[in-house]
């Protein structure tokens, strides 16, 4: 009896595989996409085993692409709706679309609207206190949600001997997660630096992309001015911001920020904020003394050091925080590094 509840059971974890379209290829344009292979239960000619239940669970003795892998996530963060992948949206001559390619439903629901919802969830949470919690935005910019995933590759059990010839590291998700607009997957085979799990090594390469994505799709960020404008304090105002003058100029008059102004500016200014109000002052610029650079984004920065004839290397994002040289040092062409945050 307990054998026959065995193979019902392994019967229906195999057919709902099935019912996810994880036996079958998405269909896309490519020639050559493989089929997936899922094992059929205590198949002999499957070489079913007593531990191939167990391992199936986890994501062994079975086989898709990453693409195919990624069609099941992007459904997950679709609400459950299964769609086509495909590269080209339309083809054009002289500039006129003559063939359009429109999204395709490959199922209209793979599981519930409550399942997917604790999908969502549980996805959610491997990035909230889960094995991805250092790759979450400590600032909240925006959430993800996703999978880590490390397997062996050649794993192999001789006596009391195990071999392993490798891993490969994964992670699979979607952003942003409260409203999807993107998945994801990012798999590496072999890595050989920073260790081997999904979390180290193809993590942070998917939180790269995720980050590029978010920061240049405008549709995704609230314009400034689409809220009533508060009265900023001096907690809000921008401060300690230098920059090229004109530049700086150019910024407030597009923000509408009214500012003081000392009278004489130089082509080097910096931003300060004084309780409720915005000072631009004159930065003073040596050609014989290491120039005070914190405040000034990269660019900026780049282009005065190497016109006082230094050379120059920079580490993080953001604006210069930190200078290995001391400000006010006699210039000598030194080599200098900055630290951005």
């Amino acid at each position: 009896k307990s054998r026959g509840n065995g193979r019902e059971g392994a019967a229906r974890f195999i057919e709902r595989l099935k019912e996810f379209n994880l036996h079958l290829p998405t269909g896309i344009e490519v020639a050559g996409e493989a089929t997936p292979y899922i094992k059929e239960a205590y198949s002999p000619a499957h070489d079913w085993s007593g531990t191939t239940l167990p391992w199936m669970a986890i994501g062994y003795e079975l086989r898709m692409t990453p693409l195919q892998l990624l069609t099941f996530y992007n459904a997950v963060a679709n609400d459950g709706e299964m769609m086509k992948p495909y590269l080209v949206a339309e083809i054009q001559r002289d500039g006129q679309p003559v063939q359009i390619f429109r999204p395709t439903v490959i199922k209209r629901k793979i599981a519930s609207r409550s399942t997917i919802k604790k999908a969502k969830t549980l996805l959610e949470q491997v990035v909230e206190q889960g094995t991805a919690e250092k790759l979450k935005h400590p600032d909240s910019l925006y959430r993800f949600a996703g999978k880590t995933g490390t397997a062996q590759i050649g794993y192999k059990k001789i006596s009391n001997i195990t071999v392993i010839k490798g891993h490969q590291a994964s992670f699979a998700g979607y952003f942003p997660a409260d409203n999807p607009m993107y998945s994801c997957i990012v798999v590496i085979s072999n890595p050989q630096h920073n260790g081997y799990y999904g979390s180290d090594v193809a993590g942070p390469v998917f939180r790269e992309i995720a980050d590029y994505c978010y920061v240049s799709a405008t549709h995704l960020h609230q314009a400034i001015n689409a809220e009533k404008a508060q009265p900023l304090t001096n907690r809000h105002l921008p401060v300690n911001h230098a920059g090229l003058t004109t530049d700086l100029q150019f910024l407030l008059s597009k923000l509408n920020l009214k500012y003081f102004a000392e009278e004489s500016l130089s082509t080097w200014s910096l931003l300060k904020a004084k309780s409720d109000q915005l000072i631009l002052e004159k930065k003073q610029i040596s050609e014989k003394l290491m120039p005070n650079v914190i405040g000034l984004g990269l660019r900026d920065a780049i282009y005065l050091l190497e016109n006082l004839g230094l050379s120059v290397s920079a580490s993080g994002i953001g604006k210069v925080r930190r200078q290995s040289i001391a400000p006010g040092t006699r210039l000598r062409g030194q080599h200098v590094n900055l630290s951005l945050e």
